[in-house]
């Protein structure tokens, strides 16, 4: 694997070159980063014309990016919105001496059951609490679902905040971890992440022989990633 750096109409680009065989262009949301990973012998010209033929995209991948940045964080108040695999919902408070949960329905929304004076923290924690279960609850289905398909099984799973990444597998351990953060995309990206680290228990490296079984299992999974970028 080889890194070069380069700027083409006013943009730098990271170039990877690695054993693939397609060209796969990402713009990371984080930062508006552009990485497009080549096949090894791909000439500095067959790159530029693939960067230019993508440059409207690039750009307005970018702009996408920069607006988000600037969105504020949702917060814990009655009526604020909230994502849950891919759309907002409202969040009703409601206090009471019965048992503290998370209630939810599509056509109401999410709503949590908190004791009188809960802090902000404490209904922080709650939510947190729900989204873990839910997001477990759909990847145990996946994992049910996609083992058989791919031929290996994960020995465990576990779920935490990452920042730059959705999903890691420890190949020795089969163990995957996921990205809390999962629960607020469509769920057809939280498949994509399910199956990419179950590949990774067929083949360690993002290879040609990698990125072979991610065509065969998901042949759209790049329009997938795209979501997730």
């Amino acid at each position: 694997m080889k890194k070069e750096h380069i700027v083409i109409a006013g943009v730098a680009v990271e170039v990877w070159r690695k054993s693939v065989k397609n060209f796969i262009l990402v713009v990371h949301a984080s930062d508006g980063r552009v990485r497009i990973s080549v096949p090894f012998f791909a000439s500095a010209a067959r790159v530029r014309e693939v960067l230019m033929s993508r440059m409207d995209w690039i750009r307005a991948r970018q702009r996408s990016c920069k607006a988000q940045s600037t969105v504020a964080e949702p917060v814990m108040a009655d009526g604020s919105e909230h994502l849950f695999f891919g759309k907002s919902y409202p969040i009703r408070i409601c206090e009471g001496k019965g048992r503290q949960g998370v209630c939810f329905d599509q056509g109401v929304g999410i709503t949590l059951r908190v004791r009188p004076g809960a802090t902000i923290a404490a209904k922080w924690r709650l939510l947190d609490r729900w989204y873990r279960e839910e997001l477990g609850q759909r990847i145990r289905e996946l994992l049910d679902k996609w083992q058989p398909i791919v031929g290996r099984e994960a020995a465990e799973y576990r779920i935490k905040r990452m920042k730059t990444r959705w999903g890691t597998c420890n190949i020795l351990a089969r163990r995957l971890w996921l990205n809390l953060k999962l629960v607020t995309m469509p769920e057809e990206c939280l498949e994509l992440i399910v199956v990419h680290e179950l590949v990774h228990l067929l083949e360690r490296e993002h290879n040609e022989v990698f990125y072979g079984h991610m065509d065969w299992l998901l042949p759209d999974w790049r329009n997938k990633n795209e979501l997730l970028q």
